[in-house]
């Protein structure tokens, strides 16, 4: 309807259809046959056309009043969020694990920099822990809340564990009725600095603890992936990153009747993190909510903000 309102006003002020379809870059057989129905939605005669000029009817002549004042408000409206989003500009440093801001971040960038065009975004990824005090990041996206008091925290996302392999190796493997199972079968691992991985399954008051040795260890969770999709073995990842995997059948669930997690814990919870310092930065405010609005976070208000000024954020 808005465009029908801005077609309508161009044609009352330049008397013609075919000069109204110049200006707007249009076909004017398009601008006509838009008008037409126009005229049949409002249920009244707005233009009495002849060869020679138009002629606004009273009912025009209404409408155009009304619609000066609706697309002069709308204007102003616009004006205010793009003024508002021209204040979200520079360079924001974003860092996180590899396989978070392959699978999730990366493709969500190009929609930050439709809604915000005068920002910049620097991202890193690497499967390590960062000081951000000690380095130029602004925003960083890890497990676990951090210990850090002067850095400001919000919960993202929870990330659930799930067992998988690939549809070939599971038609062709030992089956797979318990974790101790697991022992029959070659798995695919995070690194791990102590001598021993483990893996964790809960299924109601029952609990089990079966040590892996990963035939293929990484530190990243994108050879995981990777791994398990060439049906080299069995791995443990984040069910966000294999949805399209199981959907199509490319990967298989295994032990579903199991809660399996890297932790003792079912499941870990993704959070944002950021310095003081860094917290009145426009393109920080703005990553921060466009993060959260765009990952449909889970998180409760009573520990979506831990700082002691409510103005940080």
């Amino acid at each position: 309807m808005l465009e029908a309102m801005e077609q309508y006003v161009k044609v009352v002020e330049l008397g013609s259809f075919s000069a109204a379809a110049k200006v707007l870059g249009k076909n004017p057989s398009t601008i006509t046959r838009r008008f037409d129905q126009l005229e049949h939605e409002l249920g009244t005669r707005l233009i009495i056309r002849s060869t020679r000029r138009l002629e606004l009817t009273p009912d025009g002549e209404q409408f155009y009043s009304q619609c000066i004042g609706i697309l002069s408000s709308v204007a102003e409206v616009k004006g205010g969020f793009q003024n508002k989003t021209s204040l979200v500009n520079g360079l924001i440093h974003l860092t996180t694990f590899d396989t978070f801001g392959r699978e999730t971040l990366v493709p969500l960038m190009p929609a930050f920099r439709k809604r915000y065009p005068h920002a910049r975004v620097a991202l890193s990824l690497e499967n390590k822990m960062t000081d951000l005090h000690a380095s130029p990041y602004d925003l960083a996206i890890r497990y676990g809340r951090p210990e850090d008091s002067n850095l400001i925290y919000r919960p993202l996302m929870e990330m659930s564990a799930v067992l998988v392999a690939g549809a070939e190796y599971v038609n062709q493997c030992p089956p797979l009725h318990s974790p101790e199972d697991l022992h029959q079968h070659p798995c695919l691992a995070f690194l791990k600095p102590r001598q021993f991985t483990w893996w964790y399954f809960n299924k109601g008051a029952e609990s089990r603890k079966v040590r892996i040795d990963p035939v293929l260890a990484s530190e990243g969770g994108a050879p995981l992936l990777m791994w398990a999709r060439a049906n080299q073995g069995v791995a443990l990842v984040s069910r966000a990153f294999v949805e399209e995997d199981l959907a199509s059948g490319r990967l298989i669930e295994l032990l579903p009747d199991w809660q399996a997690s890297l932790t003792e814990h079912n499941a870990a919870m993704l959070y944002l993190t950021w310095k003081s310092a860094a917290a009145k930065k426009p393109i920080v405010r703005a990553m921060v909510d466009f993060l959260v609005e765009a990952l449909e976070p889970r998180y409760s208000s009573a520990d979506a903000l831990k700082n002691d000024d409510p103005s940080a954020i």
